[in-house]
């Protein structure tokens, strides 16, 4: 009789044990109750009239509240987009890189409901007045900031023909002003790694 009892408090506390752990055993770990979801884009060689012409990288990173709250990270690409041309969203095409990053990182965290974000503009040396790269990072909230890269501007081929491979945008395509990018600009931009002054400018 007591070796059943003592058999029985075992068994009781094996499976207390188990359903601690998760289960009976054959379920395997339960699932955290705590969870942070991140979500990340990246716009690349994406070639500007500001600053005297300039080709960025504009990376992206946000952490949701829930998985229920995820958005078309298009909308928020298209947001950015706005920034791009000299002047776009009041923006003039003199300021400093810290000013744009800092100005668009604001505008995500306004329209996306977002518990962290960070927000990085990675500008290409010799495509602004600058012979080094350099870059811009704003972050804030519950988010891990973006490291450091180092010469994350590749060599655009194709982008000498008319359709060119994508690898590259210009942005925006215009006429009319010193300085704006012209029609013509894609035909420039992708033969430098490293562009001279202005080279894809009008």
């Amino acid at each position: 009789m007591a070796a059943r009892v003592v058999f029985g408090i075992l068994l009781l506390a094996l499976m207390a044990q188990q359903a601690a752990a998760g289960g009976n055993g054959d379920q395997g770990r339960s699932w955290p109750t705590e969870l942070k979801e991140d979500f990340q884009f990246e716009l690349r060689n994406i070639y500007s009239n500001r600053q005297n012409g300039s080709r960025y990288n504009f990376l992206t990173k946000y952490r949701y509240p829930s998985s229920s709250e995820a958005f078309d990270f298009r909308e928020a690409e298209e947001l950015i987009l706005k920034f791009v041309p000299a002047g776009g969203m009041g923006i003039p095409g003199d300021a400093f890189t810290e000013v744009l990053c800092l100005d668009i990182a604001k505008a995500l965290w306004a329209k996306f409901n977002l518990v962290g974000l960070s927000f990085r503009i990675e500008v290409q040396g010799m495509s602004s007045d600058v012979r080094s790269h350099y870059a811009s990072t704003v972050t804030v909230g519950d988010i891990e900031p973006w490291v450091s890269l180092v010469n994350n501007f590749p060599g655009c081929d194709g982008m000498d023909t008319d359709e060119g491979n994508k690898a590259c945008r210009i942005y925006p395509t215009l006429n009319g002003k010193d300085r704006d990018l012209v029609a013509t600009a894609a035909k420039k931009a992708g033969k430098h790694d490293k562009p001279k002054y202005c080279d894809f400018c009008g």
